[in-house]
C-alpha cells in the first residue's frame, strides 16, 4: 500500500493504520462477538495476528486500509478497499466500527462516502463491492446511505456460530459515485 493518505468526511477522518496506536483496539474489537458476529473473521485474535495483517496490509499495493476517527480524533473502526484488481478497476470493501457508543451514529456511511471519493477519483476504480450478513440490518442501511446498490443474495455464504447465514452482495460503480456528486 503506497504512500495512503489521511482523508476528511463530514464526521469521521481516515488516518493510515499506525500500530502503535490502533493495535491496541483492533485487538478488543476483534476478539469481542458483538462487534464480530457479522463479519467474515472470527474472535480469538492474537496480537501477532493482528500485527502481521497491519504490516501485511501496508505493504500491498492492492490494499488501502485506514482507522477511523471520529469528530474528537477518537479511534472508533477502520474501513478499507482489499484485493484491488487493477486490471478490471475492481476493489472489495469493509468497515467495522468497533466502538459501540459510537454505533448507528452515521459514523460508518461517512466513513464509506470518504472511502468511495478516493477509490473513484484518486484510484480511478470503476466498482467497488461489498458483503453483508443478512442479518446485520444496520450494516445494509450505511451501504445503501453510502450510496452502494443492493445486487443479490449469496445463499449460506457465512458460518458462524454453528450455522450458516446467506449475504447480501452491494456495489458501487464509478457512474454511481459521480452522479451523486455532480
Amino acid at each position: 500500500m503506497s504512500d495512503i493518505v489521511g482523508l476528511q468526511g463530514e464526521k469521521v477522518r481516515l488516518v493510515p493504520v499506525d500500530k502503535r496506536l490502533h493495535l491496541e483496539n483492533a485487538l478488543r474489537w476483534m476478539n469481542d462477538p458483538e462487534v464480530t458476529q457479522h463479519l467474515v473473521t472470527t474472535t480469538g485474535v492474537t496480537p501477532g495476528m493482528e500485527e502481521e495483517w497491519m504490516d501485511r496490509v501496508q505493504k500491498r499495493d492492492s490494499e488501502f486500509v485506514w482507522a477511523i476517527l471520529d469528530e474528537t480524533n477518537r479511534h472508533i473502526g477502520f474501513t478499507g478497499i482489499h484485493g484491488v484488481h487493477w486490471r478490471l478497476r475492481l476493489g472489495t470493501t469493509g468497515t467495522v466500527i468497533g466502538e459501540k457508543p459510537a454505533w448507528r451514529k452515521g459514523y460508518g456511511s461517512d466513513a464509506m462516502r470518504v472511502r468511495a471519493k478516493f477509490a473513484f477519483e484518486t484510484l480511478n476504480l470503476h466498482r467497488l463491492q461489498s458483503e453483508s450478513r443478512i442479518d446485520n440490518i444496520g450494516s445494509q442501511r450505511a451501504l445503501e446511505k453510502a450510496g452502494y446498490k443492493r445486487e443479490g443474495i449469496a445463499r449460506k455464504k457465512l458460518f458462524w456460530g454453528g450455522r450458516w447465514y446467506d449475504t447480501v452482495l452491494y456495489a458501487m460503480l464509478d457512474e454511481d459515485y459521480f452522479a451523486r456528486t455532480r
